[in-house]
C-alpha cells in the first residue's frame, strides 16, 4: 500500500517538479538542477554560525531535511518512471546532505588546476595529497602496466564470458552496475550490446561497475599493479572499479559513497573530469576542469568533490581502471 501524503508535501513536490520542468525548458541540464539544489541545501546545513547563537529555523531544518529528501524521493521517482528525476535515489541525497564538512584549507585553498607529476615519490605523496583531499595527476605511474591499451571492450567481453556469475550485481558484497542513460540493466546485457553499437556506430553508451569476483580481480591484476607512489602499507582494497564508453557524457555531477580516497588510471582514451568544491568551500575554491590522457593516474577524494566527466572523440574507447586506497 503506498504512502499517502499530506496535501503541504503534494504541493512541495509540485513545486520542486514545476521548477524543474521550466529549468530545463530553458535549456539547464537535469545534472546542474541537482547540483544547485544540492549547493544550496548543503549551504542551509553547513554554514558556520557561533556556538552562542541558536538558529531555530535551521535546527528545525536539520532535523525535518532527511525525512523531506525521502519523501521527494519518493514522489520524484513515483510520479513518472520516463522522465529523469531531480532526485536519482534518496540514499545519494541524504548521503550529500549529511556528509561531514571538507576542511577547505586542507583541500582546495589555492588550488586553481589540478598539477600533473611524474616521478612522484611516496613521501611527497603522502605529504601533498595521500590524504588532504588535493586532487593530482601522476603521468608516469602506469607506464610499465600492460593494462594500458590492453583492457578494451572485447577484453572485457571474454573475461566476463568466462566467468558469468561474476558480472551478476550484487549489493550486498558491493558488486554494482552503473548503467548511467543506456538502458542498460546489467553488466551481462551491456557487454552483449550489438557490435555496431560497442564500435560507437550506433547509440552513444558509458557503463562502470565494481568488480569484487576474486577469480575476475586475480585476471585484472596479471596487467596491473598497484600503483607505485601509493605508500608501502597502503592497501588498494579487493574492488576493482572499471567505467568504460565512447565520446560523449561519462558520469553526471555526483559525489561517491566510499569509504576511502581513490586512484583511477586512465588506460586507453581521454577523459575531462570537472570538480566542483562543496558547497561550504566555495568562497575560497574554485571549480577545476583537467583532461586525463592515456597512461596517467588521477588521484581524488570522490566523497568531498562533487565531479563529472567527459569522453573526448580520439578514436579510442575510453577505458579506466581504479581502486581505494588507505
Amino acid at each position: 500500500m503506498k504512502f499517502k501524503a499530506t496535501k503541504k508535501v503534494d504541493e512541495l513536490v509540485d513545486l520542486f517538479s514545476n521548477l524543474r520542468e521550466r529549468s530545463i525548458k530553458s535549456g539547464e541540464k537535469d545534472e546542474n538542477i541537482r547540483h544547485e539544489f544540492l549547493r544550496d541545501v548543503n549551504f542551509i546545513l553547513h554554514e558556520r554560525k557561533p556556538a552562542v547563537s541558536f538558529n531555530w529555523n535551521k535546527i528545525f531544518w536539520f532535523l525535518a531535511l532527511p525525512t523531506l529528501v525521502v519523501l521527494l524521493g519518493f514522489f520524484l521517482n513515483d510520479t513518472d518512471s520516463s522522465t529523469p528525476c531531480l532526485v536519482d535515489t534518496e540514499v545519494v541525497l541524504l548521503h550529500d546532505i549529511t556528509r561531514k564538512p571538507s576542511d577547505c584549507s586542507l583541500m582546495c585553498e589555492g588550488v586553481n588546476e589540478v598539477p600533473r607529476i611524474s616521478n612522484l615519490s611516496k613521501e611527497e605523496f603522502i605529504a601533498r595529497y595521500a590524504y588532504s583531499g588535493r586532487p593530482v595527476i601522476i603521468t608516469d605511474a602506469a607506464k610499465n602496466w600492460s593494462a594500458v591499451g590492453k583492457f578494451s571492450f572485447r577484453f572485457f567481453k571474454h573475461l566476463y564470458s568466462k566467468n558469468k556469475e561474476a558480472a551478476e550485481e550484487n549489493a550486498d558484497l558491493g558488486c554494482l552496475f552503473f548503467p548511467y542513460q543506456t538502458g542498460f540493466d546489467s553488466l551481462t546485457e551491456a557487454l552483449s550490446m550489438p557490435k555496431k553499437r560497442a564500435e560507437w556506430r550506433g547509440e552513444p553508451w558509458y557503463i562502470g561497475w565494481s568488480n569484487c569476483d576474486p577469480v575476475v580481480r586475480e585476471e585484472l591484476r596479471k596487467y596491473y599493479t598497484k600503483p607505485g607512489f601509493l605508500p608501502d602499507d597502503a592497501e588498494t582494497g579487493d574492488q576493482d572499479w572499471i567505467f568504460m564508453g565512447g565520446p560523449g557524457p561519462g558520469a553526471p555531477i555526483h559525489l561517491d559513497m566510499v569509504q576511502r580516497p581513490s586512484w583511477q588510471a586512465q588506460l586507453s582514451g581521454q577523459k575531462i573530469w570537472t570538480l566542483i568544491p562543496p558547497p561550504e568551500c566555495e568562497h575560497i575554491c574554485q571549480s577545476l576542469h583537467v583532461t586525463v590522457n592515456k597512461g596517467d593516474i588521477i588521484v581524488l577524494d570522490t566523497n568531498q568533490w562533487y565531479h563529472s566527466t567527459k569522453i573526448v572523440p580520439t578514436g579510442e574507447l575510453s577505458v579506466t581502471i581504479g581502486a581505494e586506497y588507505d
